[in-house]
């Protein structure tokens, strides 16, 4: 189990997946890019951080790596959503701004 999956699955889901618990998984991933990332360009890891656009240090890369481990945090909480599919990517509005668009779009998405 991936440190994101382990730290998700101590996140208390209440029998469905919640926002709270969707959001320490998105976190815990950013978290977890930082180690991999110089000073000057860390994430900030926040709830209203920005995830990918002009105000994040996240190159499209970057993005996808992140996204991965996101997805992989999220089957530890029992949450299988594809976030790099074509639903996600034509958005009129990029579900990947900040970390609560992200959190806003996984959890629609889990509850169908």
């Amino acid at each position: 189990m991936s440190d994101i999956s382990s730290a998700a699955a101590a996140v208390p889901t209440g029998g469905g997946v919640t926002e709270e618990a969707v959001r320490e998984v998105v976190l815990q991933a950013m978290r977890l890019a930082n180690l991999a990332r110089e000073e000057g360009s860390q994430l900030g890891v926040a709830a209203e951080a920005p995830i990918f656009g002009a105000d994040s240090p996240l190159d499209s890369l970057g993005l996808v790596a992140l996204l991965l481990d996101i997805e992989d945090g999220l089957r530890g909480i029992g949450c299988d959503v594809v976030l790099g599919d074509e639903r996600a990517m034509s958005q009129k509005r990029s579900p990947f701004r900040s970390v609560q668009s992200l959190v806003t779009y996984i959890t629609g998405s889990a509850r169908g």
